[in-house]
């Protein structure tokens, strides 16, 4: 029965969503530098900007930049819109390979940076001269000892510093942004109203940022 909840709550969201995007290619570059931004991001599976509501108050800036000023505030049980956001990366995650895994060309001892979570054990990373928008990294314990055993080839020596800023359209119609490393909305995970214990699970094992 649950296998046939979760089959037919995929497939409703496939077909709300339609085809997905093609994974982008890999480019030779240097790794990118700091801070990253990377705008648009909405930095986890079934993240979704439209209507949110507050579950504690939150401060609302004029700007993501540091020089910012407080323009308003958001009360629990208020709505907003989320209409964008950028995921910061201040200092990208380390994860060092404690075992050769030849098919994605990595090596022990290889260091891979990682940047924006993106969800289901995708994130953005750079290694070997190269960024990938989107590379599997759940090989890489990130919690616990070293990795040593067959389940993981590779540890998080540093998880790295990442803040997450949206840009939100208040009741009154002004645009602001929202530290979202600190707010906590309902309405953000698309797939929490189909499965909701599923949608908890999957926050708490791939938090946002890390």
């Amino acid at each position: 029965m649950r296998k046939g909840i979760l089959a037919l709550a995929c497939g409703m969201l496939a077909f709300a969503q339609g085809p997905g995007p093609v994974p982008a290619e890999s480019k030779v570059m240097a790794a990118p530098a700091l801070p990253y931004l990377d705008w648009n991001a909405c930095p986890f599976e079934g993240c979704i900007y439209r209507e949110w509501t507050a579950r504690k108050s939150i401060v609302v800036y004029d700007t993501w930049k540091s020089k910012r000023k407080k323009v308003a505030a958001v009360g629990a049980g208020d709505r907003v819109t989320g209409v964008s956001g950028v995921v910061i990366t201040s200092r990208p995650g380390k994860i060092r390979m404690d075992r050769d895994l030849p098919e994605e060309g990595l090596h022990r001892g290889d260091t891979i940076l990682t940047y924006t979570y993106l969800g289901e054990g995708l994130s953005s990373v750079w290694f070997k001269g190269r960024f990938y928008p989107e590379f599997d990294i759940t090989f890489a314990r990130s919690d616990g000892p070293r990795c040593s055993d067959s389940s993981c080839s590779a540890s998080y020596i540093d998880m790295g510093v990442k803040t997450w800023w949206a840009e939100v359209k208040l009741p009154s119609g002004r645009i602001g942004w929202v530290n979202m490393n600190q707010a906590d909305f309902d309405g953000i995970d698309q797939l929490a109203s189909v499965l909701p214990s599923l949608a908890v699970l999957r926050r708490q094992n791939h938090p946002a940022t890390e």
